[in-house]
């Protein structure tokens, strides 16, 4: 599978202090949730921290698409998806499932062992997919490696993840050899701890950071409302983003179809992602491209000055999703994916709840509701803070605190080890 590596420095410099290493892993055996979450926050310690080199390692072939910040390394085991039943199965074709998990295995154990991390940062699954993780930590935690588990801030229904944790032994390894347990959400939002029975020893160190903010609110830029379609000052913008586009295309095709009878009225832009399948975008593009107030993007690099040039935004209810709506301060219509797991549909029920949202279920969505639901959200564009709705948005900043805080020690214990060796060698 491909690596790649961002430019080392923007200014060629070679940094004066040694390199400290974070290594994220992410399965991503479906959507791209898992690991734009990881190089957000790989992105976020490169701007913010110095001197640290980051591996990220993930199961996402469409990792490559995305810009690295520097020093900054990626590399891609082989791609997996889920089948109808939920259960993983290579994305090519031509190999079989064991073929397909022992070459993630050995692409895994060679590219971690080979960068030594100082802190190894596990997204989403203890165990990694079916287990791939397990015979890796031991031999981290052997060479001095720090291991964290950074979970979203829900999982899924309580007695699936229960039954799941049990089942593969995640449990056990988050209480044996995880030192850090942190929770990208908060816990007056979704108490983990109790919603999933832990025990009281992984309860006690749960640490929730917060949600992770992904967009700050400055200024546009110039040259991409230039290169915004031109519209009438009475046309209003509506972004819909179909997640990562495998099974996002009944949202695309009903927002389409919705926005298609108001040519006058709106103007849209749908973001299929880019999983969806060819022949799927293909007729969907061939149904609507006469519509001039439409366009239909697989993939942009610009989701950020869409999401903020929105009157209205539509979307999935994904983690990252949600929360890139919920910071650009837009009415937003969430239409959460309730099945194989039902995360997106707690989310979004507590989010409605707490007035962050609008919600409709996917098996209630036609696209008269849709147009209902952005007539809604037009006629209350004012929205309150997430400060003012009681969400606490600190996660990037807690998070940077303790990475920086866990990199300082490791550095502190090599030199000390290095001091040790040196004055052996002089005796």
């Amino acid at each position: 599978m491909t690596a790649a590596m961002s430019d080392s420095s923007a200014s060629g410099n070679i940094p004066s202090k040694p390199l400290r290493r974070v290594a994220f892993y992410s399965h991503d055996g479906f959507g791209l949730g898992h690991f734009r979450r990881c190089l957000l926050l790989a992105s976020r310690i490169q701007e913010h921290l110095e001197n640290v080199e980051i591996l990220l390692i993930t199961g996402s072939a469409k990792a490559t698409f995305f810009k690295l910040p520097v020093r900054t390394r990626v590399a891609v085991m082989e791609p997996m998806t889920k089948d109808s039943s939920g259960e993983y199965i290579p994305r090519n074709p031509q190999i079989d499932t064991l073929t397909a998990f022992c070459r993630r295995r050995d692409k895994l154990r060679k590219e971690i062992l080979a960068f030594d991390p100082d802190l190894l940062i596990v997204d989403h699954v203890p165990t990694g997919l079916s287990g791939e993780l397990i015979p890796l930590l031991p031999d981290l935690k052997s060479r001095g490696t720090r291991i964290a588990i950074g979970l979203r801030d829900i999982i899924d229904e309580s007695e699936t993840v229960r039954k799941s944790w049990k089942k593969s032994g995640a449990n056990l390894l988050v209480e044996s050899l995880y030192d850090h347990i942190w929770v990208y959400g908060s816990k007056d939002v979704f108490d983990l701890g109790k919603l999933y029975h832990l025990s009281e020893t992984t309860n006690q160190r749960i640490e929730y950071l917060g949600y992770l903010k992904r967009i700050s609110l400055s200024k546009l830029h110039t040259d991409f409302i230039d290169s915004l379609t031109l519209r009438r000052s009475s046309q209003k913008k509506i972004v819909c983003v179909a997640g990562g586009g495998e099974d996002g295309d009944p949202l695309g095709e009903t927002f389409l179809q919705a926005l298609s009878s108001f040519p006058n009225k709106y103007v849209g832009t749908l973001v299929t992602g880019p999983h969806l399948n060819r022949v799927t975008a293909r007729n969907l593009i061939d149904r609507f491209h006469q519509f001039n107030n439409i366009e239909i993007l697989r993939f942009t690099t610009n989701l950020e000055d869409h999401l903020r040039a929105a009157d209205v935004i539509v979307s999935m209810g994904g983690y990252n999703a949600t929360l890139e709506a919920i910071a650009v301060r837009k009415p937003t219509i969430i239409i959460p994916r309730v099945s194989p797991r039902k995360e997106q549909w707690i989310r979004a029920q507590k989010f409605s709840q707490k007035g962050l949202i609008n919600m409709i279920h996917p098996d209630e969505l036609t696209s008269e509701k849709l147009i209902e639901a952005i007539e809604t959200g037009l006629e209350s564009p004012h929205l309150k803070t997430v400060d003012e709705l009681g969400l606490n948005m600190d996660g990037i900043g807690n998070f940077l605190s303790r990475v920086d805080e866990i990199l300082s020690t490791m550095i502190r214990k090599r030199k000390e080890e290095e001091d040790v060796n040196d004055t052996l060698l002089r005796a």
